[in-house]
Formats: structure tokens, sequence, C-alpha cells
């Protein structure tokens, strides 16, 4: 059965992009996947190596829709990782979904359709809109990575409501998988950002992500993380950036298949 998983948080640059495509390339190794570019900056696509969309090419504008057929949207990358790929124009569906009664469940009801896939990665935008509402209301999982800021760290518990509403209203089954803290360093900022996320009861906090511009080379290079590390450094280089910046993503990944087995 396909596993849902949103990469939401309202506030920018708190590495969501950077985490989706980490944490989708890491599963695509041994499961099925697809990401869904669900913000119309469309980074998650250029991150995946997708710069060109062409004219005649559907979109996540056109996924949100229930008279198109999801599967004739869908691009295959060269790191095994399907993509929904997303532009600018997807900034014009959250302005009709808004109009529209229900809107927010016509991305569940598209995703059924795609059960071919193991896990479903959707890549949320940065605000608290009608596109991640419908994210939340289609996932099974949400991961909420968090910058080691302390105002990211307060303001994460925004979402925490959001994620409420949504399991009052329209998805009860949905789970906080748990919140990534992202560009950690040695700071007294970055460490009483941790200690604030640690005290959400009920909330689990995965091991932190260090702040690297191993992350920007990757992207600017069109390459997940993972590979990205392995093609272009020694062998230590390798063993000591992958401990370092891997990691914290394959203990989400360990997760995720463990719920798999528990769920079974």
């Amino acid at each position: 059965m396909t596993k849902i998983v949103a990469i939401a948080n309202q506030k920018g640059g708190v590495a969501k992009t950077s985490s989706t495509i980490a944490i989708a390339s890491l599963i695509s190794r041994g499961k099925t996947c697809l990401t869904i570019d669900l913000d119309p900056q469309g980074n998650c696509t250029d991150g995946l190596g997708v710069r060109d969309i062409s004219d005649d090419q559907f979109t996540a504008y056109n996924l949100l829709d229930l008279r198109q057929d999801p599967n004739a949207i869908v691009l295959s990358t060269q790191w095994g990782i399907d993509l929904t790929p997303a532009d600018i124009g997807l900034a014009q569906k959250e302005v009709e979904l808004i109009a529209a009664p229900d809107s927010h469940y016509i991305l569940k009801e598209q995703l059924r359709k795609l059960s071919q896939y193991d896990y479903i990665f959707i890549d949320c935008p940065p605000s608290l809109g009608r596109l991640t509402y419908s994210a939340l209301t289609a996932a099974d999982f949400v991961l909420i990575p968090v910058q080691c800021q302390y105002f990211s760290a307060k303001g994460y518990k925004q979402l925490l409501s959001t994620i409420q509403a949504v399991q009052m209203r329209s998805n009860s089954d949905l789970q906080i998988l748990g919140v990534l803290p992202t560009m950690s360093d040695n700071t007294n900022i970055s460490k009483g950002a941790l200690v604030s996320l640690s005290k959400v009861e009920g909330v689990d906090v995965f091991h932190s992500v260090p702040r690297s511009i191993k992350f920007t080379e990757s992207q600017l290079a069109g390459i997940p993380i993972d590979r990205y590390i392995q093609e272009n450094h020694s062998t230590k280089e390798r063993d000591d950036l992958t401990e370092k910046l891997i990691e914290p993503y394959q203990r989400i990944v360990d997760r995720l298949l463990s719920l798999e087995v528990a769920y079974a």
C-alpha cells in the first residue's frame, strides 16, 4: 500500500526541498517512489535535474484537476525517482482552489490513482495555504524540517496547530512522523533551538542535519546529496560527509521502513 509523506513547514529556507530529495533518493534504492513538487518555485524539480519544462509538459497544476490522469504527469529522472514537476503556474492553481468547495480533497483523490508506488513524497510550499492543506489532507505522515534558529523553532508550533485542524476536519489518519532539525551548528542559538524542539510532547525529534555548502552544490548540479557525495569526493571524504549529512536522513528512511513492517 502506498505511503504518502508530506514535508511541510510554512517558513521558507528550512531545507524542505533538500530533505525531500535526500529521503526520496535513499528510499528509491529499494522502493518505488514518486516526488511531487507542490511549490510554485519548482526547486524540487530543479534539484532533481529537470531544468526545462516544455510547454506541453503537464505539471502539478494539472495534477490538481480531477479531469487529468495523474500518471500522464509523471516524469522519470535519472536517479530512479519519478517526479511530478512544478513551475510558477502552480501559484494560480492555489487561487483557483480557494474558490472551489472541498478542493483540498482533490490531491487525495488523484494520488489514489498512483498506487503503483511504494512511497509518494510531497514537497510543500512555504505557506499554510490551500496547497499545503491539500498535501496534509492526502498524506499518511508529515515530516517537519525546522531550521535550528530561535524564530524557526518557535514558529513551527503554528504548523502543529494546522496539522491538528487537518486531523480534526479532513484527515484523521494523519500522523506526525517527527521534526527534523536542519542547518544546525555549534552555536548557543542552535543548541537552544534543539532544546525548544524537544519540549513539544508527543513529537519525535530526529537527529539534526548540520549546515553544509554541499547541499547547495548538489542542488546546483541537480544531483541528490547522497549521489553527489558518492560521485565527487574521495573515499575518506565520502565516509565523513555520509556520516554527517546522510545518516540523519537514513534514520528517517529506517523509521518509515519500520512503520511499513508494523502496519503490514
